[in-house]
């Protein structure tokens, strides 16, 4: 019932926008991991959230807005997750290794939205800036882990930092493969390989940096 001060059934305009923003959210999600972006149309997803299509626009310019607002809250939600566990697990680099990659790859593979959304990275320009933004986070943490984990010994400068971004390219790109299907490999096969991928990204650095002073080239230090 709606009253003097613009409440109806107990919620003010702005927690019922707020509601039917939530709706939307939920029917974008659904949409997404049925039918990927290609379900991201209007109508259709104001039919599925039970609404009428004006309120679309009362949150959103268009479906590229809730698109990257869901794609932001995802990824947000998974580095949370993963940062928690970060803080919990031991500091033994094999097993916090371990227990971050196979947790990465549920978050993803096990969320039928963000499998979708993962696949779909390089469809179009803004998901792939996006994309490229990830994939520079993920050479961030990995470097900062292994400043932590291994102290003094861990690689430095532009050598270690382009091995990490060279490990997470790979990385992400073998995840979305698989999620594909174009790798027809076992979940274990493939966390197994990312491990230890990981885990020697150092040795690269190390090959790397001795193999181009060996060949002369001094211009990275």
């Amino acid at each position: 019932m709606e009253t003097g001060r613009g409440r109806y059934a107990g919620l003010s305009a702005d927690e019922r926008q707020q509601q039917r923003r939530r709706k939307l959210i939920d029917a974008a999600e659904e949409a997404i991991g049925e039918q990927g972006l290609a379900g991201l149309k209007v109508r259709a997803l104001c039919a599925r959230a039970g609404l009428n299509d004006r309120y679309f626009y009362e949150s959103y310019a268009d479906t590229d807005q809730l698109l990257f607002e869901i794609l932001d809250g995802q990824l947000a939600q998974v580095m949370a997750e993963l940062g928690a566990l970060l803080a919990t697990t031991p500091s033994d680099t094999r097993v916090r290794l371990r227990a971050v990659v196979e947790a990465a790859v549920a978050a993803v593979a096990d969320h039928p939205a963000r499998r979708r959304l993962f696949i779909e990275l390089q469809s179009i320009d803004e998901l792939r800036r996006r994309r490229s933004e990830f994939v520079t986070l993920i050479a961030a943490i990995m470097l900062d882990q292994a400043r932590e984990l291994l102290g003094e010994s861990a690689a430095e400068g532009i050598h270690a930092e382009l091995a990490a971004r060279t490990v997470s390219h790979g990385g992400v790109e073998l995840l979305t493969e698989w999620l594909r299907g174009d790798l027809d490999i076992d979940r274990g096969v493939l966390i197994d390989f990312l491990v230890a991928m990981i885990l020697t990204a150092s040795e690269i650095t190390t090959t790397v940096r001795r193999e181009m002073v060996g060949s002369g080239d001094g211009s990275l230090n």
